[in-house]
């Protein structure tokens, strides 16, 4: 699978949301990703929002992309809201039962 993404855009990303689109290809290792369509922000092409654990700092991120056959084209990548937090716990077999602080 290859990514792309356009630069100034993830200039802005890192700027407005601490996350860098190289963090953020790292969500597509995980093995319990979850995708959900983004109806919302597809009207000139289908888009959808990933959430996934990054692979350097173990962060759960939302990434909202665009796919085709072997191409997947990062739009804005954050840290995951609470709602989406329990979207994947419920939906993963990665459930945190404590956290040492």
């Amino acid at each position: 699978m290859k990514f792309e993404w356009d630069p100034a855009k993830a200039e802005k990303n890192d700027e407005k949301y601490g996350v860098s689109f190289d963090e953020a290809v790292t969500i597509f290792k995980d093995p319990h990703v979850l995708f959900h369509d983004d109806e919302e922000h597809s009207q000139k092409e289908k888009r959808e929002l990933a959430i996934g654990r990054s692979g350097p700092r173990s962060r759960l991120l939302t990434c909202f992309i665009a796919r085709t056959e072997d191409t997947v084209r990062i739009i804005s990548a954050r840290v995951s809201t609470h709602r989406e937090r329990q979207d994947y716990d419920d939906n993963s077999e990665t459930k945190i039962l404590f956290q040492i602080k």
